[in-house]
């Protein structure tokens, strides 16, 4: 794991000071830790690695069941809710993307799609925020 000696899906890792630069993005919706958002960085690639993303930075494993517990534990229900909420309407995957620039054979109609779906991120971070203005998960131990 990089940087050399880093315990892999921590915080010290590369992948951890990323999500840490972005985390403050996420914050007024209800879920600014790093780890939401390297999910959401990852879930750009695929929307279907967002919970394996999860999985891995917490240390799961294969388990799928093992990660539900680590969820209650450090999100609140409404910021989980919020995330999942947020999944769905954030920007485009890229094989999406890749799918909507094929179609409509316009760069512009794909950035005006991408462009969309940041503004639909700060509309529902600012809707969240006048909803459930702090919606901190609980503490980490």
């Amino acid at each position: 794991m990089l940087p050399w000696g880093v315990e892999p899906g921590s915080r010290e890792s590369l992948i951890g000071h990323l999500g840490a630069i972005f985390a403050p993005v996420f914050a007024p919706a209800g879920f600014g830790t790093w780890e939401a958002a390297v999910a959401l960085i990852f879930g750009l690639l695929a929307k279907e690695v967002v919970v394996g993303t999860l999985g891995v930075i917490y240390g799961v494993g294969e388990e799928a069941e093992s990660l539900i517990p680590i969820i209650q534990q450090h999100w609140t229900p409404l910021s989980a809710y919020a995330f999942m909420a947020m999944c769905l309407i954030y920007i485009p995957c890229a094989a999406t993307i890749g799918a909507i620039k094929r179609e409509t054979n316009s760069w512009k109609w794909t950035a005006l799609i991408i462009r969309d779906g940041f503004f639909q991120h700060l509309s529902f971070c600012r809707k969240r925020k006048v909803v459930h203005p702090v919606a901190p998960g609980p503490e980490k131990s």
